[in-house]
C-alpha cells in the first residue's frame, strides 16, 4: 500500500472533526435540560458548541491546511507499507478497542469519583445527598464501554477474521488465484 504523510493526515483530521461533531452534538441537549436559572451561561456555553462546530466543520471541508502545516518539508514523501487489507482490517478494530477502553476508563473513574464525593456527603450528615440514577447508569455505560472496548483491542484479529470469512474472502481469495492459474496455462 503507498500513501503519503499528507494524505495520512487528512484522514486523521477528518475523523478527529467527525468525533468533535459528536462530542459537541452529544453534549447540547444537557445543556439545555439542565439550565440554571442564570440564562446567559447556557447561551454561552452553547456559543462555544457552536463555535467547536464550525471549527470542525471547517476541518472537514479543508483538512490540508492543517496537514500541509504539519508537514510541510515532507509532504510529498511516499509511505509504503507492505500490509493486507486482512492485516489493516485487523489495525483499525484494535485502534477502535484501545479508544473505546479510554473513554470507558476516563468515564468510570469520573463517575467513580463523583459518586464516591456523594456518598461521602451521606456520611459526613448531608441528608440532601444522593446518587442521581444517572450516575448509576453513566456508570453501566462507560464499564460496559470499558468491557467491550477491551474485548475488541484483545479479539480483533479473531474478529476480523470472522468478517473475512463471512464475506468469504479466502475462498474468493483462492478462486482468483486458480482462475489466474487457469489463464496463464492456456495463454
Amino acid at each position: 500500500m503507498k500513501t503519503t504523510l499528507h494524505s495520512v493526515l487528512c484522514v486523521a483530521i477528518r475523523l478527529g472533526a467527525v468525533l468533535m461533531v459528536v462530542g459537541n452534538l452529544e453534549q447540547i441537549p444537557g445543556l439545555v435540560f439542565y439550565s440554571s436559572e442564570e440564562g446567559h451561561l447556557v447561551w454561552a456555553a452553547l456559543s462555544l458548541h457552536g463555535a467547536g462546530l464550525l471549527l470542525a466543520f471547517a476541518l472537514w471541508f479543508w483538512p490540508n491546511l492543517l496537514a500541509w502545516w504539519a508537514v510541510s518539508r515532507s509532504q510529498g514523501e511516499v509511505l509504503e507499507l507492505a500490509i493486507s487489507p486482512a492485516q489493516l482490517q485487523y489495525v483499525a478494530l484494535s485502534v477502535a478497542g484501545v479508544w473505546a477502553f479510554i473513554g470507558g476508563l476516563s468515564g468510570v473513574v469520573g463517575h467513580g469519583a463523583v459518586i464516591v464525593l456523594i456518598k461521602h456527603q451521606a456520611s459526613v450528615g448531608d441528608s440532601s445527598a444522593f446518587v442521581p440514577a444517572a450516575e448509576w447508569r453513566a456508570m453501566v455505560y462507560y464499564g460496559t464501554m470499558l468491557l467491550a472496548g477491551a474485548a475488541l483491542a484483545f479479539g480483533a484479529r479473531g474478529l476480523a477474521g470472522l468478517l473475512q470469512s463471512m464475506r468469504g474472502y479466502p475462498h474468493a481469495k483462492t478462486a482468483v488465484a486458480a482462475n489466474n492459474n487457469d489463464f496463464a496455462q492456456d495463454g
